[in-house]
């Protein structure tokens, strides 16, 4: 996730939408050489930003607000 800007003491705003990467709350989907992912940054100390590989199919039910980000987390089993 490369459009969030960090300012001390203010919460970063949402980014633009790109025809590649469509943002969402706190987490995005994006195409990349054809394939479709999910990016986040993990609750775990300190954050670990994560990349994966998702459907089509789930990616157009994400993109059109049919599918959120704890079911795509329990579908593809991560955390």
């Amino acid at each position: 996730m490369t459009g969030y800007k960090m300012k001390p003491g203010e919460y970063p705003k949402k980014p633009n939408d790109t025809e590649i990467e469509f943002f969402k709350n706190g987490w995005s989907i994006c195409v990349e050489n054809g394939k479709h992912f999910m990016k986040y940054i993990s609750g775990s100390l300190q954050g670990e930003f994560k990349k994966v590989e998702i459907s089509k199919d789930d990616f157009y039910l994400a993109k059109d607000d049919k599918i959120g980000f704890d079911q795509l987390c329990i579908k593809y089993r991560v955390y």
